[in-house]
């Protein structure tokens, strides 16, 4: 595949267990999402697509992709509660955040738009509003394509072999 030069590449943020790069993955697939732990729809949504895409691929396959929820919302997403949500899914997600100012670099870095929506009377006080999408990145760390959060698990499974199919 061809990946998008204008947008994507390697990245450093705070993980669950310290400092985490997307070179870390090296040689796997990487399927990226940008969202926030106390999203109601689109973020429970898009992680029960990939959890149902995952199971559509060979235990080889599984082996080889990975996924990566970006918190934009550092203020609220402690590195414990990012921990506590990471281990319900037993080493099958890897959550990261960083600082405002990081998260901001990396969301441009990537295209994603993302805002904080102030809920007056509201016992959350803000909302994110946030692109909803899957970042495809190959085994080279080069961000293929962007999918939309409608994206049926038998497509993002498809999109995931492509990935992991070596190009001539």
């Amino acid at each position: 595949m061809e990946p998008i030069y204008e947008l994507g590449g390697d990245f450093t943020a705070v993980g669950t267990d310290g400092e985490f790069s997307l070179s870390d993955l090296h040689g796997s697939a990487v399927v990226m999402y940008f969202g926030f732990l106390s999203c109601t729809e689109a973020c429970p949504d898009s992680i029960a697509v990939y959890q149902a895409a995952r199971k559509k691929l060979t235990p080889e396959e599984r082996e080889q992709v990975k996924f990566v929820f970006i918190s934009v919302d550092p203020e609220r997403d402690t590195p414990e509660k990012l921990k506590q949500f990471e281990s319900f899914f037993n080493g099958r997600l890897i959550v990261v955040t960083d600082t405002v100012d990081k998260i901001e670099t990396l969301t441009k870095q990537y295209g994603v738009y993302f805002d904080l929506v102030d809920l007056e009377g509201s016992a959350l006080q803000y909302t994110v509003d946030h692109s909803s999408r899957f970042y495809m990145v190959d085994t080279e760390g080069n961000l293929v394509t962007a999918m939309s959060h409608s994206t049926t698990p038998n497509e993002l499974a498809a999109k995931i072999r492509q990935l992991l199919t070596p190009t001539e």
